[in-house]
C-alpha cells in the first residue's frame, strides 16, 4: 500500500510539472529565439516568414542593441529576396535615420543606393551614397562612393555637383586606383557642358597617362569629338582612323571619317580660294592711258563756225 502511495505521489508531481510548462509559458520568446527562427525560415527560402519573425522580434524588444542588425536583415530580405523596393527602402531608412553612425548603417546606405540605382531612382540613390560620405568620412572606399555620387548627379544632368565630386577625388587622392575612370568622366562632363578646351585638355592627359585602361578607346573617341568641335579636323581624323578596328561600333567611326574627310577637303578648297584671292589683290594694276580729248559738235553749232585750231589753214 505504501509503495502505491509513493507511485501516485510521483505521478502527481510529474503531472504538475507538465502542467506548469503549459500554464506558465513566458509572455514573449527570448530575442535569440526569434532571430534563430527567422534565420531558419530564410534558409528554407520562406522569406515572408523571415521578415514576419524579425518584425515580431522588434515589436517584442524595441530597444535591443541588436535592432540595427535586425533592421538591416529586414531590408536585405525585402531587397534581395522579395524584390519589394518600397518596403526595403523603409527598413533601410529606419535604420539609417535612427542609427546613422552604426557600422551596419554603412551597409544599409550602400545596399539602398545600389537598389535605387538599379531601378533608375537616381535621386534616392544619390542621397543614399551621400549618406556614407556624411556619416563615414574615414571609410576606406570614399573614392568609389564619391564616384557613385558623381555618376548619380550626372544621370540627373546635375553637371556642376558631378564635376565637383570628381575633382574632389583627384584633389584628395591623385593616385587613386580609379583615376582613369574619374578623368574620363570629368572630360565627358566638360564636353557636355560645352567647355570644349577643358574637355580636350583632361582627355589628352587621360589618354596619354592610362594607355592600358579599359576606357582608353572611349577616351580617344570623346577626345576626337572634342577636336572635331573645336575645328582640329586633322587630329580628330587621325584618332578615328586609329580606333576604327577596335571601336565597338565601327560604323559610327566610318561615318565620322567620311564626314571629316569632306570637311577637310572643304577647308583645303577654302584656303586655296583665299590664297588665290590674296595673290590677285596683291598684283599691281596697270594705269590706264588717258583718252585724247575730242570736242563733239553740238546740234545747234554750224559746222562753218567751228573754232580754228592753231596751225589750221583750211579756211584760208
Amino acid at each position: 500500500m505504501r509503495d502505491l502511495r509513493v507511485k501516485f505521489l510521483v505521478f502527481f508531481l510529474l503531472l504538475a510539472g507538465i502542467g506548469s510548462a503549459f500554464f506558465f509559458v513566458p509572455e514573449k520568446r527570448p530575442l535569440q529565439s526569434y532571430i534563430q527562427r527567422a534565420e531558419e525560415a530564410f534558409q528554407k527560402k520562406n522569406f515572408n516568414n523571415t521578415d514576419e519573425l524579425y518584425l515580431k522580434a522588434l515589436k517584442a524588444y524595441p530597444n535591443t542593441e541588436r535592432t540595427p542588425e535586425i533592421l538591416l536583415a529586414i531590408g536585405d530580405t525585402y531587397n534581395f529576396s522579395l524584390g519589394n523596393i518600397e518596403k526595403a527602402g523603409k527598413a533601410y531608412e529606419m535604420l539609417t535615420s535612427r542609427f546613422p553612425k552604426v557600422l551596419v548603417s554603412k551597409t544599409a546606405f550602400q545596399n539602398a543606393g545600389e537598389m535605387y540605382e538599379k531601378n533608375d531612382q537616381y535621386e534616392s540613390a544619390l542621397l543614399s551614397y551621400q549618406g556614407i560620405l556624411d556619416n563615414f568620412p574615414g571609410a576606406s572606399d570614399l573614392d568609389q562612393i564619391r564616384f557613385k555620387v558623381a555618376m548619380m548627379a550626372l544621370k540627373l544632368k546635375k553637371f556642376e555637383p558631378a564635376r565637383r565630386s570628381l575633382m574632389a577625388i583627384i584633389e584628395n587622392n591623385p593616385d587613386t586606383p580609379i583615376a582613369d575612370q574619374v578623368l574620363y568622366q570629368l572630360g565627358t562632363i566638360f564636353f557636355m557642358e560645352g567647355s570644349l578646351m577643358e574637355s580636350v585638355k583632361v582627355l589628352e592627359v587621360a589618354v596619354d597617362k592610362y594607355p592600358q585602361s579599359p576606357l582608353n578607346t572611349e577616351m580617344k573617341f570623346t577626345l576626337a569629338n572634342g577636336y572635331e568641335e573645336i575645328g582640329s579636323f586633322d587630329k580628330a581624323l587621325k584618332i578615328y582612323q586609329n580606333i576604327l578596328t577596335i571601336y565597338p561600333n565601327p560604323k559610327v567611326i566610318d561615318k565620322k571619317i567620311e564626314k571629316l574627310k569632306g570637311r577637310l577637303q572643304e577647308s583645303k578648297n577654302f584656303k586655296q580660294e583665299m590664297l588665290a584671292k590674296g595673290k590677285a589683290e596683291s598684283q599691281p594694276h596697270a594705269t590706264p592711258k588717258p583718252k585724247p580729248f575730242v570736242r563733239k559738235r553740238t546740234e545747234d553749232m554750224p559746222i562753218n563756225n567751228l573754232p580754228k585750231l592753231e596751225g589750221d589753214t583750211s579756211g584760208d
